[in-house]
């Protein structure tokens, strides 16, 4: 439903930019595509940033997608990222990464 929703938020900014000449009003600034960052298991040990965007997100300078979280979830595996030294996404992690699909 975001989909669609953010689908129709844009059609709306693109016509009200085309129409704005001809109304005589200045034209809406478009608004850049920011990306989120969140902080996970904040005042733990584990804490890490998470830095999503439209195309997927950013672990440690790791890029992934919510696919590759459900695929991981769905098979039990657990994702361990810089060569087995970094942050390992276990199944409740993964979780609560997956918690953002959709809303960015």
């Amino acid at each position: 439903m975001n989909e669609s929703l953010d689908k129709i938020i844009k059609t709306i900014k693109e016509q009200a930019q085309s129409l704005a000449p001809q109304l005589g009003v200045p034209a809406p600034a478009p608004t850049p595509n920011q990306a989120t960052v969140v902080l996970f298991d904040k005042g733990q040990e584990g804490e890490f940033k998470v830095k999503f965007s439209e195309r997927g997100f950013l672990i440690n300078g790791t890029r992934l997608s919510f696919e590759s979280l459900e695929d991981a979830i769905s098979k039990n595996y657990s994702i361990h990222l810089d060569g087995g030294q970094g942050i390992a996404l276990d199944a409740v992690r993964m979780q609560k990464i997956l918690k953002y699909k959709g809303r960015i």
